[in-house]
């Protein structure tokens, strides 16, 4: 494919008076948009109790199918894109077990939704006879030890193979549920009798075959509703998509849109992305384009449209522009800008990144700083330099890995492709340095907590004290490891996914369902906390004790103990007189970058039950907080139960040396070696962004690209703003910001959360 230039300004878009009322409704964000839970809730369980005796793979991909034959059709006269799915950030129930609440609770909840007296009814009879018990029996016991590591702060872990994921859209706008259907019974007949699996391939590809019938009458029943309220246009796309392959650019969007509604019907909307839309969409926006089918307004609208279907307050519902293609071009096509005008003309956040390479447009990347200038942290980037190298190095082919994409805030996956168990278990590195100071005893409470390797007092230099660290690590690494496992086992007995399945690839020709280890590759992602904490403190016992001898060992261990009470000097002195990371100060950047090559190489030394490794988020989201709570003081002078740093952000306020010293920092780190994704979001007062600066940021921007920095986020808002909308927070209703991975308004924060946000430096250079 040629590579496109955006030589000439194309104007900003305007929303359609049809587009502004779309948005009004979608901000608005009334009770009424989430209407599915409990029609999804009540579909699932008929088909679930209908087919007894099916069999788990069976039996789930049927209890969906029923969801996906029976939920109403949702459209408007005024849609541009015929159906909604109804659902916010709850995932759905049937994952879990039992109720999560009393039977009182049950029945207020249910009592307030769209379900009738009679489908009530039917809820309460089948959560009663506790369909899901079996899911308890599938559990397995926890590692020694892991109980009193979770309770202290050391690490947490979920093993999810829940949403997090990126599905193979691509197949359902190339083929159809038609030709997916062909796919499975085609699967269906290869199957040989005498094949081992056979039993479980028949079960799965029966059950998916389900699937795609079902999902055939998709298109009919919302035509038929398009129709019944006068809206023909939309009814002409239903007539095609999803059922068939997608022609036209309408096609695409409308068929990537039911796509979606049924992604967020099966597991939710949390980080389930929608991927490369600029790759997926553009053949059909060119062939348009080409043939006079279509106007690049027209395209805005429908991309409006698809924008404010998507749209929710906490919004991780990732789509990626940019990059390179499998071939190792550039990727950034006219499709591109045209979602950068979109989203723009908007004015609301969408979760929304840009892959970025050492080769990308430069006008490219100042149209993506346009849009940060403007706040609310978007888009945000990735560095193909830093994340194809990683993926490869841990088994990715070239072609596949170019082909990335993140899920969420920053996970990375392929899509359609992999199974990435996105952030599987958090390690605490912070506490990790705390044990490793007391030996291995939690001082908050005298519990031994992680192996017996020494105090402080007991060290003799820096060697002694990253050998006890490397101890404390490898423990809690060994223990986080073990609960992933033990929870992709389990989850083997208690669930399966799918609609996931079908558009995953691998899953259809071996006839395995994701959660059996069907996707091409599979892995876990296992994220770090802590780091710029941990590197501050090495840098502060270098060279405050074991070079300049400032105080000694004992003292700071006792300090640490007490919290520094009484030792309001050395508090200060550890905090503010020493050399901290993100100002482009060797030692404790040479510290950060030896923690980050040493998580990584560790956590790729663990296997998956299904043959993969873990691989490295170098990532906290907002868990910096509450895993803050739990640590205690350490040798950097922060104190007890003060927030960790964010991700790879240097710790709050203590960056003083402006931007280019941050990027500097962050570019000593070894980037490559994470190939879940690192993490940093950077502050910049509005005024850096201002007249020429902003030519100056877009540069910065492709320095740290060129440097290996691996992934940025920018907030761009000063904090005499923020302190003004906690004051008023209705004149700032839409005043947004990053906040970990995500944008958030800031008045729908937490007080906590403001804060921390507020502490962070705001740089105006």
């Amino acid at each position: 494919m040629p590579v496109f230039r955006y030589t000439t300004p194309m104007s900003t878009y305007q929303p359609s008076e049809q587009i502004v009322r779309l948005r009004a409704r979608g901000l608005a964000q009334e009770p009424g948009l989430y209407w599915a839970y409990w029609p999804v809730m009540h579909a699932f369980l008929a088909g679930w109790m209908g087919s007894e005796g099916d069999g788990l793979s069976l039996r789930s991909a049927t209890a969906f199918a029923h969801v996906v034959a029976t939920m109403p059709p949702r459209v408007s006269a005024d849609d541009l894109l015929a159906g909604d799915h109804g659902m916010n950030n709850d995932g759905p129930f049937h994952f879990w077990g039992d109720p999560w609440c009393t039977a009182e609770e049950l029945a207020a909840r249910m009592a307030a939704s769209p379900l009738t007296t009679e489908q009530q009814a039917e809820v309460r009879g089948w959560l009663d006879a506790r369909p899901f018990a079996f899911k308890a029996a599938a559990a397995l016991p926890h590692p020694p030890g892991w109980q009193v590591a979770w309770e202290h702060g050391v690490a947490e872990a979920w093993g999810t193979d829940l949403n997090h994921s990126i599905r193979g859209y691509e197949k359902v706008l190339r083929l159809g549920f038609r030709g997916l259907l062909a796919e499975v019974e085609a699967a269906l007949a290869a199957i040989s009798p005498a094949d081992p699996d056979a039993a479980t391939q028949r079960a799965n590809l029966l059950g998916w075959q389900r699937l795609c019938t079902a999902a055939l009458t998709l298109g009919p029943r919302h035509a038929a509703e398009a129709r019944r309220v006068g809206n023909a246009a939309v009814a002409d796309l239903c007539d095609r998509v999803p059922s068939e392959p997608a022609r036209t650019f309408p096609e695409a969007v409308q068929a990537l849109w039911f796509a979606h509604m049924l992604t967020a019907w099966e597991d939710g909307l949390n980080a389930n992305g929608i991927g490369r839309i600029d790759q997926l969409l553009y053949p059909y926006y060119a062939a348009d384009l080409a043939a006079g089918r279509i106007t690049r307004e027209e395209a805005a609208e429908l991309l409006a449209a698809l924008w404010v279907k998507l749209y929710q307050a906490y919004d991780v519902q990732q789509m990626m522009i940019g990059g390179v293609d499998a071939a190792g071009q550039d990727a950034v096509n006219p499709l591109s800008y045209l979602v950068l005008d979109v989203t723009e003309g908007l004015g609301f956040v969408r979760c929304l990144s840009a892959r970025l390479h050492q080769d990308s447009p430069r006008d490219f990347v100042a149209r993506c700083v346009d849009l940060i200038a403007q706040g609310g942290g978007i888009p945000f980037f990735f560095n193909d330099e830093a994340l194809v190298p990683a993926l490869v190095a841990k088994g990715i082919p070239l072609e596949e890995a170019r082909g990335y994409a993140a899920i969420g805030c920053i996970e990375i996956t392929i899509p359609g492709k992999a199974s990435p168990h996105a952030v599987s278990h958090w390690i605490n590195l912070a506490k990790c340095l705390e044990l490793a100071l007391n030996d291995g005893v939690d001082p908050r409470d005298g519990a031994q907590v992680g192996p017996r390797t020494g105090t402080l007092a007991d060290f003799r230099d820096m060697a002694d004290v990253q050998a006890a660290f490397t101890r404390q690590l490898t423990h809690a690494a060994e223990l986080a490891v073990g609960m992933s496992n033990a929870a992709e086992i389990a989850h083997r007995g208690q669930y399966r996914l799918p609609y996931l399945s079908l558009l995953t690839d691998d899953c259809v020709r071996g006839g395995r369902d994701i959660i059996e280890g069907g996707a091409r590759f599979n892995y876990h992602s296992s994220a770090a906390m802590g780091i710029p904490n941990v590197a501050d403190s090495f840098a502060a016992l270098d060279q405050a004790v074991f070079t300049d001898a400032t105080v000694t060992r004992a003292e700071l261990l006792a300090a640490l103990r007490t919290n520094f009470a009484g030792c309001d000097d050395l508090a200060g002195y550890l905090r503010t007189r020493l050399p901290k990371y993100g100002n482009d100060e060797p030692l404790p950047d040479r510290y950060a970058a030896e923690l980050v090559a040493q998580y990584c190489t560790l956590l790729g030394s663990y296997r998956t039950p299904a043959g993969g490794t873990f691989f490295a988020h170098l990532f906290t989201f907002t868990l910096m907080l509450p895993f803050g709570k739990q640590t205690g003081a350490t040798p950097d002078g922060r104190r007890a139960g003060e927030p960790l740093a964010y991700s790879l952000s240097p710790v709050q306020g203590r960056d003083k040396e402006g931007f280019t010293a941050v990027i500097n920092s962050l570019a000593r780190l070894p980037h490559h070696l994470a190939a879940a994704s690192s993490s940093a979001i950077l502050e910049a007062d509005p005024v850096l962004l201002d007249g020429a600066g902003r030519e100056a940021f877009t540069d910065l921007l492709l320095t740290a690209v060129r440097a290996g920095v691996g992934q940025l986020q920018f907030n761009v808002v000063n904090a005499d703003t923020l302190r003004a909308a906690q004051r008023n927070p209705e004149q700032y209703r839409n005043l947004c910001v990053r906040v970990s991975g995500f944008s958030q308004q800031f008045g729908l924060l937490d007080a906590e959360m403001q804060e921390h946000i507020i502490a962070r430096t705001k740089h105006r250079g």
